[in-house]
C-alpha cells in the first residue's frame, strides 16, 4: 500500500501542476472507510492526499460490533456496522469503502449487504477501492465501481 502510494503520489503531484486544479464536477470532501487496524496509516496518507488535491479527505474507522471490536481487518467489516457508523457522521460527496469487504459472492458484505444497498442508505456515491489509486481514479471519473445512490 506504501509503495503503491509513494508512486501515485508523484503521479498527482505531476498531474495537479499540469491542470492546477480539479474540476468543480470532482468530490470536494471524500469519507474513507477502514478497519480500525489500518486506520491510522490511512490516516497519514489521507493527509498527504488532502495537501496535494485540496479535497477534504477523512479517514472513518468503523468497529467491528457484530463480530467484536478485537476484529479489526477490513476484509470482516459488516455493512450494518458501516451504515449504522457512518449514518451520523459527514460524509462529503463520496464515501469510499474497501473493496475486500465486498469478496464474498454476489459482491455482498459479509451480512448481505451491497454497495448500491449501502449508497441508497447514506445517500451518498460510494466507490470500491483496495488502494488510494483507486481513490484518484474515482476523483477523476475514472473508476468502474462507482454506486450512486436511487439507482
Amino acid at each position: 500500500f506504501l509503495n503503491e502510494w509513494e508512486s501515485l503520489s508523484k503521479e498527482i503531484q505531476a498531474w495537479m501542476r499540469n491542470r492546477r486544479h480539479l474540476s468543480l464536477e470532482k468530490p470536494n470532501q471524500i469519507s474513507l472507510v477502514t478497519g480500525t487496524l489500518f486506520a491510522e496509516t490511512l490516516k497519514k496518507i489521507a493527509r498527504e492526499f488532502q495537501e496535494q488535491t485540496g479535497i477534504l479527505t477523512e479517514v472513518k474507522p468503523i468497529v467491528n460490533i457484530r463480530l467484536g471490536e478485537l476484529i479489526t481487518v477490513a476484509g470482516l467489516l459488516m455493512g450494518v456496522d458501516v451504515l449504522n457508523q457512518l449514518k451520523s457522521s459527514a460524509l462529503g460527496n463520496l464515501v469510499v469503502l474497501p473493496r475486500v469487504m465486498f469478496d464474498h459472492p454476489d459482491t455482498v458484505s459479509l451480512d448481505d449487504l451491497t454497495p448500491q444497498e449501502l449508497a441508497d442508505e447514506l445517500n451518498v456515491q460510494i466507490v470500491l477501492a483496495d488502494s488510494m489509486g483507486d481513490v484518484w481514479d474515482a476523483v477523476v471519473g475514472e473508476s468502474s465501481t462507482i454506486y450512486d445512490p436511487g439507482l
